[in-house]
């Protein structure tokens, strides 16, 4: 069964600073050098933490909103873990409770988000940001304590966390409005947390041409790709924009409350996700031009 150790650690932590990592991973939303600071800072914290019971040092506030809210949440992470560690262990329980790591975790993810809770006044100033990420942390951490309650796994009590910060969906919002930059950070390190304690699943073999998971072995082709969408005008003229950096030509059409995209680009898979971020879509049609 898989334990909450410094090696889980490691792997946590690696995968959020995988500067290859690929787009569709992250929602496209990559850690910027502030952020990646504050996950160095973060994971060496934590691992300390689930070692040898070491609190957190207090460091500088990051001038950046989202980075110091990172900061603040993995540091109240890593102080909840250090400090359920160091209680059972004077109880003697850390060695005697199946569920001793769990514990520690669950405690962890509820201090964090006590921890960003109260330190938006302190913060940068960065909108509505730490509001939502308090949220979403605090939500996290009460999913996998009542997990943890009902002695589930590792892999189990982490998914829980990571649904409860997806419930508002993915966060690529922070890719249209900067406000929703703390709260998808957080996202991140909730996901990366739920994907480094996955069981390896069972070998399958790779397709005919090849190809590696999430790989593509085709040619790009010029796909033409259609939908028509209710969204009101200003998020159409947004939807608009963003798509042609990803177009050789956008189209629009405005027929009372409705909007016809036609699209002509190389990257049809990144057009349809663009559309489908912001709202519905419908009669989606996707063809190849010669």
């Amino acid at each position: 069964m898989t334990t909450f150790d410094t090696d889980l650690v490691g792997r946590w932590f690696d995968l959020l600073l995988d500067l290859d990592s690929p787009a569709d991973s992250t929602w496209g939303v990559h850690l910027h050098a502030a952020e990646l600071e504050a996950v160095r800072t973060g994971g060496r914290a934590i691992s300390a933490a689930v070692g040898w019971s070491e609190l957190p040092s207090q460091l500088p506030t990051p001038a950046d909103h989202a980075a110091a809210v990172l900061q603040v949440y993995l540091a109240g992470m890593a102080t909840g873990i250090a400090g359920a560690r160091e209680t059972m262990a004077q109880n003697g329980d850390l060695d005697e409770v199946d569920v001793a790591d769990r514990l520690c975790l669950a405690a962890g993810l509820i201090a964090g988000g006590a921890a960003v809770q109260v330190a938006p006044d302190d913060l940068p100033a960065g909108g509505t940001s730490g509001a939502g990420a308090a949220d979403l942390a605090r939500a996290a951490g009460t999913a996998a304590a009542e997990l943890v309650v009902d002695g589930a796994d590792l892999h189990s009590i982490t998914s829980a966390a990571a649904a409860a910060a997806m419930a508002a969906g993915p966060p690529d919002a922070a890719n249209r409005d900067p406000r929703y930059r703390a709260r998808a950070v957080v996202a991140l390190v909730l996901v990366a947390l739920q994907r480094s304690t996955a069981p390896a699943g069972a070998p399958v073999q790779p397709p005919s041409c090849g190809a590696v998971p999430g790989g593509n072995n085709g040619v790009a082709l010029l796909a033409e790709v259609t939908f028509t969408t209710f969204l009101p005008p200003e998020e159409c003229g947004r939807l608009q924009a963003t798509l042609t950096g990803l177009a050789e030509e956008v189209v629009m059409w405005s027929e009372g409350d409705k909007r016809y995209f036609h699209v002509h680009t190389e990257v049809a898979g990144e057009v349809i996700a663009e559309a489908f971020a912001v709202g519905a879509v419908f009669s989606l049609v996707v063809g190849r031009l010669d």
